[in-house]
């Protein structure tokens, strides 16, 4: 049986800001974590006080303060030192220091840059990784922040930036190719669709195309998956609607529902023996990890200016994970990947022409992962971490519908969100203000003359103009 014929549905779920050893660091397999791994609190000052990584993170309060993730910050983490030395050699050792220099840090409050989850608290993500294949080097593709990073794995460049910024981005994508070929695809997300920040994407063939992420489950329900489908968390907390996201501070708790809830369906649908499941980060989030990223190639010859980057390497590694059945039990793979090892693997898989980019060309793909079989006896169902809310939030879906009802009584008692924006939702915000150009006249004058101040305004705020976009 041919590759194309085996595997008729790829799906990513693509996470926010966790690093490899913060997340499977102490699962016990793969290059992870051990007692003598630790960072300094100086580290170009002698004798100053080693800090160990630990096995104690907490699902949320660790991360108040967000770490640093902006490229400049990596470098700091890469190579104690702001400017990338010549040759670019990463020691890893200046996470700690770049924390405590985060506004509002102490040395105190850095140390928990280091703090990474014991595999008893995170029940989904490490019994997967045990199920299935856990890609131990898998890095990002740029050693900078989420922009760019989801840019890599839907067009294999971001066009030489390396920042958060609106522009008028205009890749071919892997969507275009899976279009050129008549192959379905689908963005399903939860409140707004950061792969709308496209341009190439914004047309009204395309429109249909991003659904509401309720719409996968009823895909899956009615035997309606498409051959490539790319899964964006809930990035605001929005009342009793939390983000699922895992971008810090958000609670980790709900990310792990959000992948159980996804391997069950796909699990006890027709489709999951045509299937192959990838769980990814964008980026590390500033999150210690102690691997160095290798070097890598610039995609198109394009290079950022500010900040000054040649896409020359690559960033930090993240977690991963390839579920499927037609994968081995229990396999560690070390091959090198980037998030443009997706493209070049839908390219292969759906017989998609030559790469987009030198940089998916170069890429390995995971399709010397499936083998002759596949096989029976995986997992139909997950255990979760124990928070009695989130899980009766996920198992009654009368609580979890998102009525005029819920919204005015969740507001009557004050349940809104009052945290601050992180630089990801600002972002996300400003998309939003830039992209009112493309509403009705009278529309985009009232959203525009809104303040938004805190999280669940930003909520509001991007997913009334998704509304607009997107609901049919």
């Amino acid at each position: 049986m041919t590759l194309p014929t085996r595997i008729k549905h790829v799906v990513v779920l693509m996470f926010e800001n966790r690093s490899f050893d913060h997340m499977c660091g102490w699962f016990g397999r793969g290059d992870g974590l051990g007692p003598g791994t630790f960072n300094l609190e100086d580290p170009v000052t002698p004798g100053s006080p080693a800090v160990p990584a630990t096995r104690d993170a907490a699902y949320v309060g660790d991360l108040t303060i967000e770490p640093g993730h902006a490229l400049l910050d990596v470098n700091e983490q890469l190579f104690a030192s702001v400017v990338e030395p010549d040759p670019p050699i990463a020691t890893n050792s200046g996470f700690v220091w770049n924390y405590t220099r985060q506004a509002g840090n102490s040395p105190a409050g850095a140390r928990r840059v280091m703090r990474a989850f014991d595999p008893g608290s995170l029940p989904v993500l490490s019994t997967l990784a045990r199920e299935f294949v856990l890609c131990d080097r898998w890095f990002a593709s740029v050693p900078g922040p989420t922009w760019p990073n989801r840019f890599f794995t839907h067009a294999g460049t971001s066009g030489g930036f390396a920042d958060n910024q609106f522009r008028d981005y205009q890749f071919q994508t892997i969507y275009h190719r899976l279009d050129r070929e008549h192959h379905d695809w689908a963005i399903y997300f939860h409140d707004f669709p950061h792969a709308y920040t496209l341009a190439s994407l914004r047309t009204p063939k395309f429109a249909p195309h991003f659904p509401f992420a309720k719409q996968f489950f009823l895909d899956l329900k009615h035997g309606r998956l498409p051959a490539y489908s790319f899964i964006e968390p809930r990035y605001f907390d929005f009342l009793r609607w939390k983000a699922n996201d895992l971008h810090p501070p958000h609670d980790v708790r709900l990310g792990e529902h959000l992948v159980a809830d996804i391997y069950e369906a796909l699990r006890k649908s027709s489709a999951w023996d045509s299937s192959l499941l990838i769980v990814l980060f964008d980026e590390h989030g500033g999150l210690y990890d102690h691997v160095p990223p290798p070097a890598t190639i610039n995609p198109d010859g394009k290079d950022s200016i500010s900040p000054p980057f040649r896409f020359h390497r690559l960033g930090p590694r993240v977690p991963a994970v390839v579920i499927s059945p037609w994968v081995q039990q229990g396999v560690v793979d070390s091959t090198v990947f980037d998030h443009t090892s997706v493209i070049a693997t839908v390219r292969e898989l759906f017989d998609l022409g030559g790469p987009l980019t030198d940089r998916d060309g170069a890429a390995a793909t995971l399709t010397h992962l499936l083998q002759g079989t596949a096989r029976s006896g995986t997992p139909t169902a997950l255990e979760r971490p124990p928070e009695p809310t989130a899980d009766a939030f996920h198992a009654d879906g009368t609580k979890a519908a998102m009525t005029a009802e819920h919204v005015a009584a969740d507001l009557a008692i004050g349940a809104a969100s009052s945290a601050p924006l992180t630089e990801f939702q600002r972002s996300l915000v400003e998309t939003a203000h830039s992209l009112q150009a493309f509403q009705p006249r009278r529309a985009g004058i009232v959203s525009r003359a809104r303040l938004v101040d805190n999280e669940h305004e930003g909520a509001v705020y991007v997913r009334e103009l998704a509304a607009r976009l997107f609901e049919r």
